[in-house]
């Protein structure tokens, strides 16, 4: 299988060399609408509407240099983020955004070392970015029924270098959770749009006073939950967020909000196992 990212694992981070090598990836950046992130090799180019550049040009240079386009206009060569290689993920779901994502890593405490139970993997958008968090000596165990989202979820994790951190079982958590071996979960995520039918089997695999991490596109599926919540002694400390990100153009002589920006995706239901 072709690996999109064969060396992405140094470029996410691990400590690497400055200098560009050859099969080093690379993002050129030339402003906001046009960067991506290239493979460096003699045989590539990087090609936009404001020019092109054979990727061999930068063999040697410096992570942050500048270089010349074909049509005379400069780009940045720089080294790429977490974020900027998950935006080439294969997807086959709808991903949590970035915006969500930050907040329900933080909610749930998780750091280096961190045992993760994930519900919903999906593509392994957010998977990855979980992965990415509690390694090195972190593990992320997800649950996700369609084998196709599975298969699809870990060919972008090893792209990444990130699948020695993630377990997926194809199975239905609602069915029955197991610990990942004799070690409770530290934190839950979950993306299914049913999660009380999963809430059961947690209390078998999860620490007690975890922190549960709940997505949810849509008021009744929360209104639901809550139902579900105060009807049962399942759990303390309940919260529900919404984050909305506006961008700003950045433009000392004319900020302003950018015209579009990504405002509801959905909502994040935080509370605690006991």
């Amino acid at each position: 299988m072709h690996l999109l990212y064969h060396t992405v694992l140094s470029l996410v981070s691990e400590v690497s060399s400055d200098v560009i090598s050859e099969g080093d990836y690379v993002l050129v950046y030339v402003d906001s609408r046009r960067h991506k992130v290239v493979k460096v090799s003699r045989e590539t180019r990087f090609e936009s509407d404001k020019g092109c550049l054979d990727m061999g040009n930068v063999i040697g240079l410096r992570y942050g240099s500048q270089v010349p386009l074909s049509t005379g206009i400069k780009a940045y060569i720089l080294k790429p983020l977490h974020f900027d290689l998950v935006s080439k993920f294969r997807r086959v779901t709808q991903v949590i955004y970035p915006k969500d994502a930050g907040l329900m890593i933080l909610l749930s405490g998780i750091g280096p070392g961190s045992y993760v139970l994930e519900i919903g993997v999906g593509t392994g958008y957010l998977t990855s970015f979980i992965a990415n968090v509690v390694r090195p000596g972190g593990i992320v165990v997800g649950y996700e029924m369609r084998p196709e989202y599975a298969k699809a979820a870990l060919r972008n994790l090893s792209n990444l270098g990130l699948d020695k951190n993630v377990i997926i079982k194809v199975a239905d958590a609602r069915l029955g959770i197991e610990k990942a071996g004799d070690r409770e979960f530290d934190a839950v995520f979950i993306d299914i749009p049913d999660p009380w039918n999963v809430y059961q089997h947690l209390r078998n695999a999860v620490r007690p006073s975890a922190p549960i991490i709940n997505f949810l596109p849509t008021v009744n599926q929360v209104i639901r939950l809550l139902e579900y919540v105060e009807s049962s002694s399942f759990c303390v400390d309940v919260r529900v967020f919404e984050t909305l990100m506006r961008e700003f153009e950045p433009t000392a002589k004319a900020l302003r909000p950018r015209t579009l920006y990504i405002a509801h995706t959905g909502y994040i239901v935080f509370l605690r196992l006991i």
